[in-house]
């Protein structure tokens, strides 16, 4: 049997990857025979410094030689800017020297449809006395086209994979970076894979022990430990906080929280400002309201993508510099448009375009300035309809569903993401854009919110709740 540890989307949690990679150290330092650390992407976008979660890596290979590590691209690892994609293939060059696998089995070049040279499509490797290939996938994502990528979906990859296969293997391994229900439909599509870890949700999975398919909890928070042979057996999910860090993973985590005062307080903590990805809540009602209140604006809105965690009031006293990154690492800076009647209509068509489809995240999701309201309906085949939209109260559709006049115009205040027209946001794409400026300066996300946060503890009126914008499914 060969032991494996497996966990997912640790986001540049370098302090969290370094806890569970410590205590896979602790587990596996007297031991000599080989062993699997699986990870199912997006090491990367999040608070602390890219090379700590790299070096991590690099520091468990380097302590214990024998340990077979495999990595899959999640949806986030390739950035947003051209150095972000580099520092990716750099990073890549770099495992694979070390004997670290990163693989990916689903990119194509866009423009030759061949695989990229940077980076390996699967893996088979002996293991007690069996061969076994590992292969992983990624969601398809706008970051991939940007840089020339196009991600094809999983099973017609595993199919044109399996076919060019000539090399014997017993099992087969999936590294899977999408939602739950397409690396079950993956398994329904080959019957013949035999575990498969999965990344990229953020809210706890299930385990499927009938379909061997197991999703650790994001942001490293947890890790699976199995034995792996002709079964799986001794499944356990194991929570961060069962382990300890090792001083060779600690060491650099503390220099870098004291260099950048990472856990220093900013302000006291008095908002419950949970989050919900696919619908209104309090963390993205909060932030748009800021945006609004500094563009001076009669609505705002910004793409739900920006939030990655919630700012819970149980969680401390007091809010670090840590705890904003770790809601909000976003750098883009906020700016303006003048928005018809008619084009909002359009803004929210697109929003809730996946709404009734809940085999998937809707990540066309907007989170609005709580001066909004809008109403949709379920109808048939999945198909969803935007019935009513309200700003401060007033009706903007008639009972037709139509503007009632599609001419008039609002100033909104947007981030530039969806500015740009991604995520099917076309009709912002060409609307003139203004860049919001305090004191001279452009406002980043990340600043705003922080801000905000001082503002609220200043202006606390003893009511921890904070409303969300009107979501109403009909």
């Amino acid at each position: 049997m060969t032991r494996i540890y497996a966990l997912t989307d640790s986001h540049q949690e370098s302090r969290n990857l370094s806890q569970l990679l410590s205590g896979i150290y602790q587990l596996e330092k007297d031991k000599n025979d080989k062993f699997l650390i699986l990870d199912a992407g997006d090491i990367f976008k999040g608070i602390y410094d890219k090379n700590l979660s790299v070096n991590a890596y690099l520091k468990i290979k380097e302590l214990l030689p024998q340990a077979q590590i495999f990595l899959t691209l999640g949806n986030n690892d390739f950035g947003f800017k051209k150095d972000d994609f580099s520092y990716l293939k750099d990073t890549i060059k770099k495992f694979k020297n070390a004997g670290i696998h990163m693989i990916c089995a689903n990119i194509l070049d866009s423009n030759t449809k061949e695989k990229p040279n940077w980076i390996d499509t699967h893996k088979i490797i002996e293991l007690d006395n069996q061969k076994v290939l590992i292969t992983g996938f990624c969601l398809n994502n706008s970051c991939a086209k940007k840089f020339g990528y196009d991600l094809i979906s999983a099973e017609e990859s595993y199919d044109n994979l399996i076919k060019t296969i000539d090399e014997d293997y017993d099992k087969i391994i999936v590294l899977n970076h999408h939602w739950y229900t397409y690396s079950k439909a993956l398994k329904e599509f080959a019957p013949e894979i035999d575990l498969i870890i999965g990344g990229h949700e953020h809210s706890p999975i299930t385990p499927d022990y009938e379909n061997n398919i197991f999703y650790p909890l994001s942001f490293a928070r947890t890790l699976f430990k199995m034995n792996f042979g002709e079964t799986i057996e001794n499944i356990e999910q194991i929570e961060i906080n069962k382990f300890s860090l090792t001083a060779e993973f600690e060491e650099p985590i503390i220099e870098y929280e004291k260099a950048t005062n990472l856990k220093t307080p900013i302000a006291k903590r008095v908002l419950n400002l949970t989050k919900k990805y696919s619908d209104a809540c309090p963390l993205g009602t909060f932030i748009s309201d800021a945006m609004k209140k500094a563009g001076q604006t009669d609505i705002a809105f910004h793409s739900t993508g920006f939030t990655m965690y919630p700012m819970r009031l149980e969680d401390s006293e007091f809010i670090t510099k840590y705890d904003i990154d770790q809601v909000i690492c976003a750098e883009s800076t906020i700016e303006k448009i003048e928005i018809t009647s008619a084009q909002l209509k359009e803004v929210f068509e697109n929003t809730t375009i996946f709404r009734m489809h809940k085999d998937r995240g809707n990540q066309k999701f907007l989170q609005c300035s709580q001066n909004m309201s809008i109403q949709g309906k379920h109808l048939k085949n999945k198909e969803y309809k935007i019935v009513q939209i309200s700003i401060n109260g007033e009706n903007l559709l008639d009972k037709n569903a139509n503007p009632i006049d599609p001419n008039r115009t609002f100033t909104c205040t947007i981030d530039p993401y969806i500015g740009a027209g991604e995520q099917g946001f076309t009709v912002l794409k060409n609307l003139p854009k203004t860049k919001i400026l305090q004191q001279g300066q452009e406002i980043p996300l990340n600043e705003l919110f922080k801000n905000a946060l001082i503002e609220a503890e200043k202006e606390f009126n003893g009511n921890h709740n904070y409303p969300t914008f009107g979501y109403i499914d009909l």
